[in-house]
């Protein structure tokens, strides 16, 4: 079975640094549910060209502080599960 998340760029827009914790941890606890040690993602990249077309990977958005913020929230999630 698979569980759509919301895209890293949908939880960006949140402005929620506990949400991106718990939805990261969330999907971390799947991962390791089905046998895997590593998350490869999301992307921490600050939106310098808007028409990349896979913008919606980054966590970032155009706020780099924010970004940064929402990063840390999203790896010590993931890492609070053990996983890398």
């Amino acid at each position: 079975s698979t569980t759509c998340w919301p895209s890293a760029l949908a939880l960006a827009s949140s402005w929620d640094d506990g949400l991106v914790g718990r939805v990261a941890a969330a999907i971390a606890r799947e991962f390791r549910a089905k046998g895997a040690n590593v998350v490869l993602g999301p992307g921490a990249q600050v939106h310098r060209v808007a028409r990349n077309g896979r913008n919606f990977e980054y966590i970032s958005g155009e706020d780099a502080y924010l970004g940064a913020r929402l990063t840390a929230a999203y790896v010590e999630g993931v890492q609070g599960e053990g996983l890398l």
